[in-house]
């Protein structure tokens, strides 16, 4: 089974900024209609500049599986 790694978000450390989602250079986080970041693993190519960007470190780049 391929695995691929993917941000995780947390909820309680995430201040819903948009500094990961505007900072993605494949479009792979949005923002939902309550606010908090999306991820479409589809999109997401691993790179972790998302997380990387994250000041309160709310992102943590894990292995997924497909």
């Amino acid at each position: 089974m391929p695995t691929q790694r993917l941000p995780v978000v947390s909820e309680t450390l995430c201040t819903r900024c948009g500094e990961c989602v505007a900072t993605c250079p494949v479009q792979a986080l949005g923002v939902g209609l309550d606010g908090s970041v999306v991820v479409w693993p589809q999109a997401c190519v691993g790179c972790d500049v998302c997380a990387q960007v994250c000041e309160p470190l709310a992102i943590a780049m894990r292995e997924q599986d497909w």
